[in-house]
C-alpha cells in the first residue's frame, strides 16, 4: 500500500492511494468550543514540543526518554465532542500538516501486512512533520488477543506490537480518538501522556457553539441564549447538522427567519433521530450478548 504526501484535501486519483494523506489543518484553537481544562491541557502540550531542549537537555529528561521523544495523545468522549477537529487545530497551532489514518485501511491479508503499513505512516508522517492522528484508534489500541485460534488473530497482535514499538521510538505528534476508552491495552495506556476527555457540552460551551455555526448574517429572531436552554444535551456535531438543516429552511424559502419553533421542531427531529439510533444500538448489542451466552451454554 502506498501513501502520497499532499498539501490539501485532493481526492485521490486512483484506488491504490489511500485516504490518510497529509492535509493543511483546516481548523484553528479559537474556533472550537473546549473546556477550561482541555484548553489548559493543550497549552502543555504546546509547550512540550516547543520547548524539548529544555525538557531532555537542561532538566535532564534524556535520562529515562531515551529513545522516542514524541508525544501521544489520547482524547475520548462521545461522537460529536470534537476530538477530531481539535487535533487539527493542535497541527495548525505547531504548523504542521497532519495524516489522518483510517486503520481499517491499514489492515492487510498478508502476513505482516498490516505491521509494515503501520510503519510506512509513521515514517511518511516523521518525514513530513505531519501530526499522525488515528480516528476511532480503540480498533488498534484495543486488548492484544489472548487465545489465539487463528492466523489472524496472531496478525492483529503483531500488529499492536509493531504499534508499540514505534509509539516508544516515535519522534513526532501523535493523537488517538476514540468514543471506547475502556477498550485501551494498559501497554499503550502507558505511552500516552495526555488523556484528554471531550465530554458533552456545558452550557457556556453551547453558547460558543451557538455563536460559531449561527452567525450574525443569518436572519434570526432568537438569542443564542436561548438556543443553548434548548440545545441541552447535543454536541457540537449535532448543532452543526442542525444549523444547516436551518440555512436550508431559509435557501427553499420554508421559513423567512430562524425563530423558537422553527429550531424547536428541529431539535426534536434531531433528537428523535438519535434516540432511534440508540435504540437500534442497545437492541443489538442486547442480541449479540444474548447469542454469545446461548453458544457457551451449548459447549
Amino acid at each position: 500500500m502506498e501513501y502520497e504526501i499532499v498539501k490539501d484535501k485532493t481526492a485521490p486519483s486512483s484506488k491504490e492511494q489511500t485516504s490518510s494523506l497529509s492535509e493543511t489543518p483546516q481548523w484553528r484553537l479559537d474556533e472550537i468550543a473546549l473546556s477550561k481544562s482541555t484548553r489548559e491541557q493543550i497549552e502543555e502540550m504546546i509547550a512540550y514540543v516547543n520547548n524539548r531542549d529544555k525538557l531532555f537537555v537542561e532538566w535532564e529528561f534524556n535520562r529515562f526518554l531515551k529513545t522516542g521523544k514524541g508525544l501521544s495523545i489520547n482524547f475520548f468522549g462521545p461522537s460529536g465532542t470534537g476530538k477530531s477537529i481539535t487535533a487539527e487545530a493542535i497541527a495548525h497551532q505547531l504548523e504542521m500538516s497532519i495524516i489522518k489514518v483510517n486503520y481499517g485501511e491499514l489492515e492487510s491479508e498478508l502476513v505482516g501486512g498490516t505491521s509494515k503499513n503501520i510503519s510506512k505512516v509513521f515514517q511518511e508522517s516523521e518525514k513530513s512533520r505531519s501530526l499522525l492522528f488515528f480516528d476511532e484508534a480503540d480498533a488498534v489500541l484495543s486488548k492484544r488477543i489472548s487465545n489465539l485460534s487463528q492466523a489472524a488473530d496472531y496478525g492483529v497482535n503483531s500488529a499492536k506490537s509493531t504499534l508499540l514499538t514505534l509509539m516508544d521510538k516515535f519522534n513526532g505528534v501523535i493523537v488517538f480518538a476514540t468514543n471506547l476508552f475502556e477498550n485501551y491495552d494498559d501497554a499503550f495506556l502507558r505511552r500516552i501522556i495526555f488523556n484528554v476527555e471531550f465530554p458533552v457540552p456545558d452550557r457556556e460551551m453551547r453558547t460558543q457553539l451557538w455563536q460559531f455555526h449561527l452567525s450574525k448574517n443569518i436572519p434570526k429572531n432568537i438569542s443564542y441564549e436561548r438556543a443553548t436552554e434548548m440545545s441541552e444535551g447535543l454536541c457540537g456535531g449535532d448543532i452543526r447538522n442542525i444549523t444547516i438543516k436551518l440555512g436550508l429552511k431559509l435557501l427553499v424559502g420554508k421559513a423567512q427567519v430562524i425563530d423558537e419553533p422553527i429550531l424547536s421542531e428541529e431539535i426534536n427531529k434531531y433528537k428523535i433521530i438519535k434516540l432511534h439510533h440508540q435504540k437500534i444500538s442497545l437492541a443489538n448489542a442486547t442480541r449479540i450478548e444474548t447469542s454469545s451466552t446461548s453458544n457457551l451454554r451449548e459447549e
